[in-house]
């Protein structure tokens, strides 16, 4: 014999079934509603976690500063051409650790408003203690101040080759 259940007798166990679910769940909602509360506070109470998002807005990249020209960048080369025994010093100390070391090495590095050098990079040989040596140099660098006020970038090349022994 097979037994009919009625609509009233689902609805019932459907309603009942909600019941306990949310019985279940009164727990975590009581903790929920209370607040944040911090997680150190002895209590027991875990800090219920809360969603957030933060949308920035991609600021419009800085300008580039602007080259060196005419007798200010002439002024700039005598500058470093003057001031590259200390690069040399780099190259010839990590010449002696790794003997076939050579290539061409730009160094780029910008000229703040009061004529110090505030940022510098250096690439191309693929050797770090080189880079650093370079870079610190560099860095240490004070020029005149730069006619438009403002700051300047500077791309120098420089050529490592070893010097032949006789």
């Amino acid at each position: 014999m097979m037994h009919r259940l009625s609509p009233l007798c689902i609805l019932a166990a459907m309603a009942l079934g909600a019941a306990a679910a949310r019985a279940d769940d009164a727990p975590a909602q009581a903790k929920t509603a209370q607040g944040p509360q911090s997680q150190g506070g002895g209590d027991g109470a875990v800090k219920a976690k809360t969603g957030s998002m933060v949308i920035e807005e991609e600021a419009a990249p800085e300008a580039a500063p602007p080259a060196p020209a005419g007798e200010e960048r002439r002024a700039i080369g005598e500058y470093i051409r003057d001031h590259s025994g200390d690069i040399k010093d780099c190259y010839e100390r990590r010449l002696s650790e790794r003997k076939t070391l050579q290539g061409k090495m730009i160094a780029r590095f910008d000229i703040g408003p009061r004529g110090r050098v505030i940022g510098a990079t250096a690439d191309g040989l693929g050797d770090r203690e080189l880079t650093i040596c370079v870079v610190k140099v560099i860095r240490g660098w004070q020029f005149d101040k730069p006619q438009s006020g403002g700051k300047l970038r500077v791309a120098y090349p420089w050529v490592f080759t070893p010097t032949p022994t006789q």
